[in-house]
């Protein structure tokens, strides 16, 4: 378990900033490509957040400066995450780069920021190695992959009791990136610890693809109990159309990928009924409607993890502006490391606080897993926030089998 910095800046503020008027931070996603939907969404929790600080005020210790989001677009690829994260620290001069979404191009990104000393906070990416790498400033918001196998291994340890389902046997069906091969190990090693069999683990590419039919079937042939799925917006609805084709009755239980994306619902209608998936934030949660009519009012549509986090990361970055009353690089990163926002208006995600350990990691961020009821994302575990039970489970198909 991680140790949390909890040394107190005080009040004193940096001198020779006091004529500063913006405060450039760049907001680097894929606003193009496959998973714009993801990064447009990232973006504008950006945007709200940033809106709101200078509506209120601005940073007080730079006498009411004002954010100004210089945007970039990562078109869902590493060779241009880092070259965007190398102009927006070079040519736009922003003093730190909140991003990426994507854990194989946020790898590359804030290790050009790591190179140019200037601050990367992670919204959203969820590799472990983004964390584990010795960087200095590189902060992650979101869990990492370890965070998440840990809590969904849980989740299917507690079916039993929940809805009478007991699983021993898991399947993996998951993209190939970083994202689905870390978070695949990670799952293997979390089901290992609590008893559970791997009976398949079957990667594919996501990007292009137009049929996982035959990955579905392989899945399927190792009968499994549940399936856990690592998944973006197309490959997700691929996936569930195979499983409903099939006849199946076998739960799929996602990471928190396609599957929390308002079309995944749009596209596949009832067929989206019943799927789990893993989330950092709801809309349902304590104190988050105030958030979500916000932004559903500035954007016509429900916040999602993805903003939530996204909205989150530009408050941490305030914060630290505040506390070290400076826009200097080295100033922000020393900041950023003493983080200790506790729960109430500066902490919109479900956690009683925020603070980041010795490797940058936000070492108290929480997850929900959510079952998609009735078209909407109902949290469904922990029982202690959950809003509704779960609903649409039999039985496994097979005997259930004692693990040696």
């Amino acid at each position: 378990m991680g140790f949390c910095l909890i040394i107190l800046m005080g009040c004193q503020k940096e001198s020779g900033e006091g004529s500063v008027s913006k405060v450039r931070v760049g907001a680097l996603f894929p606003l193009s490509g496959d998973l714009s939907d993801k990064g447009v969404d990232s973006a504008n929790g950006v945007r709200l957040a940033a809106e709101e600080i200078n509506a209120a005020g601005g940073i007080a210790a730079l006498n009411g400066a004002e954010l100004e989001v210089v945007f970039a677009d990562t078109r869902g690829k590493p060779q241009f995450g880092a070259r965007e994260a190398e102009r927006l620290i070079k040519e736009e001069g922003v003093a730190a780069i909140i991003g990426t979404y994507q854990s194989s191009v946020t790898k590359p990104a804030s290790k050009v920021a790591e190179r140019l000393e200037t601050p990367f906070i992670v919204s959203i990416s969820i590799a472990d190695i983004i964390t584990e790498r010795g960087f200095s400033y590189t902060f992650r918001i979101q869990p990492k992959a370890r965070f998440y196998a840990r809590d969904q291994i849980q989740f299917l340890k507690d079916l039993e009791k929940l809805a009478g389902y007991p699983v021993r046997r898991v399947a993996l069906l998951h993209e190939n990136t970083d994202f689905g091969t870390s978070t695949a190990f990670a799952q293997k090693s979390a089901l290992r610890e609590k008893g559970l069999q791997v009976v398949a683990d079957v990667g594919y590419r996501a990007e292009g693809a137009t049929n996982l039919d035959k990955e579905v079937a392989r899945v399927l042939a190792a009968e499994p109990d549940i399936i856990l799925t690592v998944t973006y917006l197309m490959d997700a609805i691929l996936i569930r159309k195979a499983l409903a084709a099939s006849g199946t009755s076998v739960p799929m239980v996602d990471m928190a990928g396609g599957t929390v994306s308002s079309e995944y619902v749009q596209v596949l209608g009832v067929l989206a009924e019943g799927t789990f998936t893993m989330a950092e934030y709801s809309k349902y949660s304590p104190g988050s409607k105030g958030l979500n009519e916000r932004f559903r009012t500035r954007f016509g549509a429900d916040i999602t993890g993805d903003s939530a986090h996204a909205y989150q990361a530009v408050l941490v970055f305030k914060d630290a502006l505040e506390r070290s009353g400076s826009r200097n690089n080295k100033r922000l990163q020393k900041a950023l490391s003493k983080t200790d926002i506790p729960r109430g208006p500066q902490l919109v995600l479900p956690a009683d606080r925020l603070c980041f350990d010795e490797n940058g990691q936000n070492e108290f961020a929480q997850l929900y897993v959510v079952q998609i009821q009735n078209g909407e994302l109902m949290p469904v575990w922990p029982a202690s926030r959950a809003t509704t039970k779960v609903k649409g489970l039999g039985q496994p198909s097979h005997e259930p089998t004692s693990i040696q």
